[in-house]
């Protein structure tokens, strides 16, 4: 299986822009190496994995990654650079209908983590697989990490940065799911997308995660899975100061 790594971004809004001294926040060291380095570590570990695209990172020469290594430029949107990782590996690998995206700020997974999500995906029966992690299996592991939550009716979740797309899905022009994706800082527009009655009924705990997985599903004209995981190492995105010194403390142990 093809990978994306998500290793671009300068913002200087980002909280940990500073300490980045203008490179992308995933070449900030952490325990010791980039961050982006811990996920190709795991990448290097997981056998399933053939090519890996590392989007956003130009100057490759101080990391490691003992898979074929492509990479792509920073396009400037979540969306934009799924969407060029797709039609990469569509090029080179046209039978393959799946691709795996991996942020790079989740320096915790490990190679058994990606093998065992990859496992998940077998069959490769809908578009999207989006990963959800239960807020007990988070604060256990990462008490602290003050995560965002949406509450559904069988339980709090938090979504995880380690999912798995159909090239087909990322490439249709028509996917409306694409612009739901550019709305994410936009909560109000992505409502008035995914329609004020299931908005309701997540708020008010009414429908469970299936639930509200299909309906939005069935909006935006896809097939998708939300995958509940037992690993919060694909939740804990390092994001601010204080989730950084935690990561850091947990990999150095």
């Amino acid at each position: 299986m093809d990978v994306i790594i998500l290793a671009g971004g300068r913002s200087e809004e980002d909280p940990l822009a500073e300490m980045a001294h203008g490179k992308p926040k995933s070449m900030l060291p952490i325990a010791g190496k980039p961050m982006v380095q811990w996920v190709l570590d795991a990448v290097n570990q997981a056998t399933s994995i053939d090519t890996v695209a590392l989007i956003g990172i130009d100057e490759t020469k101080d990391l490691s990654c003992n898979k074929r290594l492509i990479t792509l430029p920073d396009l400037g949107s979540l969306m934009a650079n799924i969407q060029q990782g797709a039609q990469t590996f569509l090029d080179l690998h046209p039978l393959e209908t799946h691709i795996l995206s991996i942020s790079a700020d989740i320096p915790t997974i490990t190679g058994e983590i990606v093998e065992s999500m990859i496992k998940e995906y077998a069959g490769f029966k809908y578009d999207i697989y989006y990963s959800v992690v239960e807020r007990e299996i988070m604060e256990k592991r990462f008490p602290g990490s003050k995560r965002t939550y949406i509450k559904v009716k069988d339980g709090e979740i938090c979504g995880g940065d380690l999912n798995c797309y159909s090239k087909r899905a990322a490439l249709d022009p028509k996917a409306l799911w694409k612009e739901l994706i550019r709305l994410r800082k936009n909560p109000l527009k992505q409502a008035a997308m995914i329609g004020i009655d299931t908005l309701v009924l997540l708020q008010m705990g009414k429908l469970t995660l299936d639930q509200a997985a299909e309906r939005v599903c069935r909006r935006m004209g896809i097939t998708g899975k939300a995958l509940r995981v037992p690993y919060a190492e694909i939740g804990m995105d390092v994001d601010k100061l204080f989730q950084f010194d935690m990561v850091e403390a947990d990999l150095l142990r």
